[in-house]
C-alpha cells in the first residue's frame, strides 16, 4: 500500500506541479515557477508499479516476491526498474534542460528575488524585468505582492 501511495503521490505532483509549467509557457504567463527537483519524480511511477505488484503478490500468496529469472514477473520487474533508472538518469535531466531552453527561447529571465526563503529548489522565471522583485507578501494563491505608493501590487502567476 505504501508503494501504491508513493506512486500516486508522485503522479499527483507531476500533474499538479510539472505539467502546468508547459501550459503557462503556451499561454506565455508573466511568471513561471519551475520546481526543478520535481523532474526527478519522473522515475517514481515505474518503480512504484513494480513495488505494488510485488507487494500484492506477497500479500496474496504469503510468500516473498522472488520470481524466476525467465518468468513474466521477473521481466516486468526488471523492465520497471530499468525504466525508473533511465528516467532518473536520462529523461529527468533532459526534460529539465529542454524546459530551461524553452524558457530562454521565449525570453524569460530567471528571477531569484521571487524565491521564497527556504525553497532553493524552486526557481521563478519572468517575462519582463519589472516582474522581478522582492515580495513584501503573498496572496492566498501564493502570488507575490509588492507594496508601492500605498497600493498592493501582485503578479498573477496563472496568467
Amino acid at each position: 500500500m505504501i508503494c501504491a501511495g508513493a506512486g500516486l503521490f508522485s503522479i499527483y505532483w507531476l500533474i499538479a506541479h510539472v505539467l502546468p509549467i508547459y501550459g503557462k509557457l503556451w499561454r506565455q504567463a508573466s511568471a513561471i515557477e519551475v520546481p526543478y527537483m520535481a523532474f526527478g519524480l519522473l522515475m517514481a511511477p515505474p518503480v512504484m508499479l513494480a513495488c505494488t505488484v510485488a507487494s500484492a503478490f506477497a500479500i496474496c500468496t504469503g510468500k516473498r516476491f522472488a520470481p524466476t529469472s525467465k518468468s513474466g514477473l521477473a521481466k516486468f520487474q526488471t523492465c520497471m526498474l530499468k525504466t525508473s533508472v533511465y528516467s532518473l538518469i536520462v529523461v529527468a535531466p533532459l526534460v529539465a534542460i529542454i524546459t530551461t531552453v524553452a524558457l530562454n527561447t521565449l525570453d524569460y529571465t530567471i528571477c531569484p528575488q521571487l524565491r521564497k526563503s527556504g525553497s532553493a529548489w524552486q526557481t521563478y522565471w519572468v517575462s519582463h524585468p519589472g516582474f522581478c522583485f522582492i515580495p513584501d507578501s503573498y496572496t492566498e494563491n501564493k502570488w507575490p505582492c509588492k507594496n508601492a505608493d500605498g497600493k498592493k501590487l501582485c503578479i498573477n502567476m496563472d496568467e
